[in-house]
């Protein structure tokens, strides 16, 4: 696919391109500045708030969206606002649910302060179809809120309260993507989402700071909530370094605080973890899930840090108030941090708890990371043009004919979808453990086969007509390569951390791979397209056991798909991305042994007509 020199301009590339993210990591990771939040004693109540989640829990069960009994625990939490002292709403909304258009209902509590702006806390109460108390998820969480809400009372606030009990948060965050445009009427400058007590006597709290399809919690908020934790003695986890990037590459939240962060709205969500993590993934989603064995320790530990935190919240400065730019990139901390905590912050990356990156400088590194790339691709695209082949209409774009089938499929599951014969959700497909995940839809799986396998059939008939003479393997590399760094390219501008995640490697391996002569070369290029494919599969494994799905995990991807959780653009570079691997595995590792010998050509490269006065496709040894 390359000459000898440009091999050489690529490998320095590489290594300029690695000592300068050195640089960058070495010289240009910052300490993350320490938040100091001063004790302040709790008011917050734990035995109140263990008491309301037994009544939710047990009273009110069985909280599906648009139920009977989902109405009456909006009463339900309605009436205890008011008995708090605060103004309520009932804001309901429209959405899909197992195949019929319902209505859901957020329940929104309201008490002014000094200023126009508001700090907000949320929880959800809705439950699914599988469980029935919904205790640990989330009548838990609702319970801490109700106690919240009469514990913040108790002290005067300069900014305004908003108390939210969420709906439809288990079928994609409907309730809190609703909710956006009231919160940023009232000028919210944070939002602390309160979701699972876990049963059992509490380890930690659990930070989720996961946007949904774009946004993540700001590195001050995050901070934030580590110090109010650690002022009511409670240690705070969160995902950071790998496991943060994992995240940013998802984008596919699990909990309110997700459509916030995608509206650009500083938002984080916060639960407890027990010593009893596995037994309480046993319950999650079944009618197991009921009102026992929960710690009121947990309730506290919770509690306490999220009304510190709220009153952390409301001792920062409203600076930015009529200066046009959003109130969280001005904010500053009475502490070491507030240079730093003035900066928006999202974009930051946290490699651990004590360092992170600018998101600026992270962005620089992913950058340089692609810059060798790129260089490839523009020396193969250069050898194309250079070389004596027409390249024109057919020759090019053939490798892009190969996602006709798997794109008419997809139209037909939208098409499937929208007249609702695959039964229409929202956004989420059904919660883990739902018996719809399980049951395969045979004839809608048969429809899409056979026009899969019909779109296929007719490619190949219209290959057949096309004068299109063999070409050999380095040509043939050159071509996919190209489109491969356009996939890349797209990707990476679409969402660079999900870009390295799933293509990176896949990028790298398509440049090293080996004319297709012998077994030993062969076995490295399948080697190589095969690790290039391990983080993809890894992801899917253990979501497929976190969804108690296993092998049906693929099942699940194709339900997102149908209700449009993976936009457009990431669709179409997920399927070129499978088809330019399968034509990459069929030329250098399948191909057949009259394209393996033609493969000799590697050793007779086409030499560019701008280099030499022998004719553009005239031939010569490689050095």
């Amino acid at each position: 696919m390359l000459l000898k020199s440009q091999r050489r301009t690529i490998a320095l590339c590489s290594t300029a391109a690695g000592l300068l993210i050195w640089a960058c990591v070495t010289w240009g990771a910052g300490q993350v500045p320490a938040i100091f939040v001063s004790p302040s004693p709790a008011r917050f109540d734990a035995a109140s708030a263990f008491e309301f989640t037994r009544v939710v829990a047990e009273q009110l069960p069985d909280r599906v969206t648009s139920t009977s009994a989902a109405h009456r625990a909006a009463n339900y939490l309605r009436t205890q606002f008011r008995n708090s002292g605060y103004a309520v709403l009932l804001k309901p909304f429209p959405l899909w649910l197992r195949g019929k258009q319902v209505e859901g209902e957020n329940v929104i509590a309201l008490a002014e302060g000094d200023s126009q702006e508001s700090v907000a806390i949320l929880a959800h109460y809705d439950s699914q179809f599988t469980s029935h108390q919904a205790a640990e998820d989330n009548a838990s969480g609702v319970g801490v809120l109700l106690e919240l809400a009469r514990s913040l009372r108790l002290t005067p606030h300069t900014h305004g309260l908003i108390l939210v009990a969420t709906d439809a948060e288990e079928w994609g965050m409907i309730g809190a993507q609703s909710l956006t445009d009231f919160l940023k009427s009232h000028h919210t400058v944070g939002v602390i989402s309160i979701n699972y007590v876990m049963a059992g006597p509490p380890r930690s709290l659990q930070m989720n700071c996961m946007g949904q399809f774009a946004g993540y919690t700001p590195l001050w908020l995050r901070q934030l909530l580590v110090a109010s934790g650690r002022a009511q003695g409670a240690s705070v986890e969160q995902a950071t370094g790998w496991r943060e990037w994992i995240e940013r590459a998802l984008e596919v939240s699990g909990q309110d605080q997700g459509p916030l962060l995608r509206a650009g709205i500083p938002a984080v969500d916060v639960g407890t973890l027990s010593t009893q993590i596995e037994a309480a993934r046993r319950r999650h989603h079944s009618p197991e899930d009921i009102f026992r064995n929960f710690d009121p320790a947990a309730f506290r530990m919770v509690g306490a840090t999220v009304e510190q935190a709220v009153g952390a919240l409301d001792a920062l400065p409203s600076a930015g108030r009529g200066s046009g730019r959003p109130v969280s990139s001005v904010w500053s901390l009475p502490s070491a941090g507030t240079r730093w905590a003035q900066e928006r912050g999202a974009e930051d990356f946290q490699v651990n708890s004590r360092t992170y990156l600018r998101g600026g400088l992270i962005f620089t590194v992913q950058l340089l990371l692609l810059l060798p790339i790129l260089v490839a691709a523009y020396f193969a695209a250069q050898n194309l043009i250079d070389g004596d082949l027409d390249l024109r209409g057919w020759r090019f774009f053939e490798p892009v004919s190969w996602i006709v089938p798997l794109g008419l499929a997809t139209l037909l599951l939208y098409g499937l979808t929208e007249l609702n014969v695959l039964p229409r959700y929202e956004l989420y497909p059904a919660t883990p453990k739902d018996p719809f995940l399980s049951r395969l839809p045979f004839p809608i799986l048969v429809a899409l086969l056979g026009v899969i396998i019909m779109g296929w059939v007719k490619v190949q008939s219209l290959r057949a007509r096309v004068d299109a003479p063999p070409v050999p393997f380095a040509v043939k590399k050159r071509i996919l390569f190209i489109w491969v760094a356009i996939v890349v390219l797209v990707g990476f501008f679409n969402n660079p951390y999900a870009m390295w995640l799933y293509l990176g490697a896949f990028a790298y391996a398509a440049v090293l791979l080996l004319p297709p002569r012998g077994v030993t070369r062969r076995l490295v290029n399948a080697a190589l397209l095969i690790a290039a494919a391990v983080p993809f599969s890894i992801l899917l494994f253990s979501f497929g056991r976190e969804m108690y799905m296993g092998w049906r995990i693929v099942w699940y991807l194709v339900l997102q798909t149908a209700y449009g959780v993976w936009s457009p653009v990431a669709i179409a570079l997920f399927l070129m991305t499978l088809v330019l691997g399968a034509q990459l595995f069929l030329i250098s590792v399948l191909a057949s042994n009259q394209v393996a010998e033609s493969a000799r050509v590697e050793e007779l490269v086409t030499r560019p007509s701008r280099q030499s006065g022998r004719r553009s496709g005239d031939f010569y040894i490689k050095q």
